[in-house]
Formats: structure tokens, sequence, C-alpha cells
């Protein structure tokens, strides 16, 4: 998918399509999508936030959004200075307006493989913008460069199901037709340098039932596990921790 397309959705399209309560609209208009909210916050706090050997000085966020993540991201690093990155120039304002005054927050409108850094992170985070991006060895090699000796790096993104929806009827749109194999994604940061890559599920769906409270009992059941092929079969999204060598 090219760039200008979830560039011209989130500085165009969604702010018609959602108003101002983008991050309601998101994660909180149903209980699927509360749910949702709840096993990424869990997976964030358990892989991230927990740590407390983790203390970064500078982080670098990648697609903020509405400052959904950012606000947890700040609480538990209320010293460390933050750099969001975004295409959009709507998310950006959004995320700011949604952070604390007080927080040492820096924003730049830029595409990732396009931008040139003047800094090097402890930290790198991003949620569900990595299918957004074509390139995902352009993308490894780019974070890899930006990323500390000894830093740590964790995102999310979504999981393909593109057989099964075939196999009921669905038809995936253009707009999500970047998503990576956890095994894919493992091999491409592996590639780039990094080490110690893992796979864990975020957020599960029960087919069918459309249940958030199956959704949720499955996806505090699997979470703290490695992801293997029963937990693909369910996981709507995964993460991926790893880290760069000292």
């Amino acid at each position: 998918m090219a760039t200008k397309d979830p560039k011209k959705f989130y500085n165009e399209i969604m702010p018609e399509k959602f108003g101002d309560d983008y991050e309601h609209e998101r994660w909180f208009k149903n209980p699927i999508q509360m749910a949702g909210y709840g096993l990424t916050r869990a997976a964030i706090r358990r892989h991230i936030l927990a740590d407390e050997s983790l203390l970064p000085k500078n982080i670098l966020e990648l697609g903020p959004g509405a400052g959904t993540w950012t606000k947890l991201l700040v609480e538990r690093f209320p010293k460390a200075s933050f750099t969001l990155l975004d295409i959009s120039r709507e998310m950006l304002l959004r995320a700011s307006k949604a952070l604390p005054h007080d927080a040492q927050i820096r924003t730049i409108e830029s595409d990732i493989l396009a931008w040139i850094p003047d800094e090097t992170y402890d930290l790198f985070f991003s949620s569900r913008v990595l299918e957004y991006i074509d390139d995902k060895n352009a993308f490894a090699k780019k974070i890899f460069e930006l990323m500390k000796p000894g830093s740590r790096g964790f995102l999310i993104t979504k999981m393909p199901h593109y057989e099964r929806e075939r196999f009921l009827g669905r038809t995936t749109s253009q707009f999500h037709q970047g998503q990576i194999a956890p095994s894919a994604l493992r091999d491409t940061l592996l590639s780039a340098g990094f080490i110690d890559v893992d796979c864990y599920p975020v957020t599960l769906s029960v087919p069918f039932f459309h249940s958030p409270h199956l959704n949720r009992w499955l996806g505090n059941f699997l979470g703290p596990w490695k992801l293997g092929l029963f937990g693909m079969f369910f996981a709507e999204s995964y993460c991926v921790l790893f880290r760069k060598s000292k």
C-alpha cells in the first residue's frame, strides 16, 4: 500500500468519519473493541511497563495515533523524552492534546523511511503501523540504525488471516494488504541485526462467536506465552519484542 493512502485517511477521512473522539470510536464504542483495548494494554504492561530494569531516557514511538498508548508510556517513564513520529499531522495534533503538558514530547510529521533522525533511542515502540509499510526490510534496517546499542524494541501489528477470510467469503481491503506473518517478521528483524526476537499474541478473537468474554479469556490465557500455531489461529494482532546488541 502506498504511504499516501493511510496519510489521506488519517488526515482527511478519519476526522469526518470519527469526529473529535477517535480514541472512543477506535477502542470503546462496543464490548468487542473494549476487550481488544484491555488485551492490548495488558500486553504492553506485561512486556514493557512491568520490566523494572527498563529505564529509557529517550523513546521513539512510530504512529502514536491519538496518544492512547503514549499515555501509558509517559506515566511509566515520566522523566524520558519522547519523539512521536507519524505521517499524519492530524493524529500528531490529537496525541499532543491527549498527553500531559509537562511531558517531554517532540512531534515529527514524516514517513519513517524518509525520515533522517538527529539522535538515537533507548526504546522503540509502535502499535498497528507496520502493516501500512510496504518495504519491511527497509523498515527493519531503519529501526536498527536509529536504536542505541543495548536498546529494546516493541511493536504490535495485525495478524494476516487471508486464507481464513477467503474461506469465509470475505474480501480483505487494499488498506489492510500489508500484514506480515510472525515468522517472516522475525526473520526480517534478525536479518537487520536484531537479537532476542520473540512473538506473543495480543488481541484474540474466537471466530463466529463475537464474544468479548471469550476473546478476553483466551487473550488472558495465551497472552503470556510465545506465539504458536494455536495462538496464531485466534490472534487478531501480535507483538514482537527485539533487542539491539550492546
